[in-house]
């Protein structure tokens, strides 16, 4: 076996190992936003959870126990589905484990009051489910239920998934004002902004920067630069200070890739200056890497 294939193999491994790890991180980081400071501030996640939360609360209203965990299993099962059809089994799979590590940790988990303050409980809770979340998103994957549709959207429209999961979870706040007041939809409305910032900031795939590269050595770097999906243009130009010719090369690439392109420029060109500008993409033919 060659040494490329050896490598590619432990690279896949690897990936598929962190994930794998990701993905109980989020459900066991879930449960504890839940069980020990949502639930005790009432207040409600964003997502499948938050709906399993208040769909337990409206149950056990009318005296019927059903269990958070319970709920979780029974409305993922549609989204699994649309998921397997939309992104296919490599994306799925990991959905599926970040599922179940959830009920796992919300079954092991139990439900404790370990702050008094509601606001306080609102905030830590939004904080902690938008970590394990925001995590999911940036390995490949997401935790299952409507953040499959939120995933659709990203890709599809190139949206940032902090805000198309305010837009779903209005729903929830719409039904918690109606059966437990205002004042539930309210805490409910803060802790699920907190959750979406904090996705939008682990995120960083969904952001894309201007790289703007002066070298001499445009010719050997467009030859790499032809290997990967995103395309870029080259300027000819002459450095004013010593007339020498010097040309611009300019891409478009995601905040998460700065630090390979970085390295990969200065090892072709250890004199080239790098400059990384924040851009908001309009239109064009560019290709965002999930996976």
């Amino acid at each position: 076996m060659e040494k490329n294939e050896t490598l590619t193999i432990y690279r896949h491994r690897y990936n598929w190992l962190r994930k794998l790890i990701v993905a109980v991180i989020y459900g066991l980081f879930s449960a504890i936003g839940i069980n020990l400071f949502l639930s005790s501030a009432h207040s409600y996640s964003i997502g499948i959870p938050g709906i399993a939360q208040l769909l337990h609360g409206l149950l056990a209203l009318n005296q019927i126990n059903f269990s958070i965990a319970g709920l979780v299993v029974l409305l993922n099962i549609p989204m699994v589905i649309i998921s397997l059809i939309i992104f296919g089994w490599d994306y799925t799979i990991f959905s599926v484990v970040a599922v179940i590590s959830n009920v796992v940790f919300l079954k092991i988990i139990p439900e404790e009051k370990l702050i008094s303050e509601q606001i306080t409980n609102t905030l830590v809770g939004g904080v902690i489910i938008g970590i394990g979340i925001g995590l999911c998103f940036r390995n490949g994957f997401s935790t299952g239920g409507t953040d499959v549709i939120v995933s659709f959207v990203q890709q599809r429209f190139r949206k940032n998934i902090g805000f198309v999961n305010i837009i779903i979870n209005g729903f929830i706040l719409g039904a918690t004002a109606i059966f437990f007041g205002i004042s539930g939809a309210i805490y409910s409305l803060l802790g699920m902004v907190v959750t979406s910032y904090m996705m939008d900031k682990i995120y960083i795939q969904q952001s894309d920067v201007m790289l703007i590269i002066f070298t001499k050595k445009s010719a050997m770097l467009a030859n790499h630069l032809r290997q990967y999906t995103h395309g870029a243009t080259v300027f000819n130009g002459r450095g004013i200070y010593k007339n020498q010719e010097t040309d611009m090369v300019i891409t478009i690439i995601q905040k998460s890739e700065i630090s390979f392109f970085k390295d990969l420029i200065l090892k072709i060109d250890k004199k080239a200056f790098i400059s990384v500008q924040t851009t908001d993409l309009l239109n064009g033919n560019y290709i965002r890497n999930f996976y």
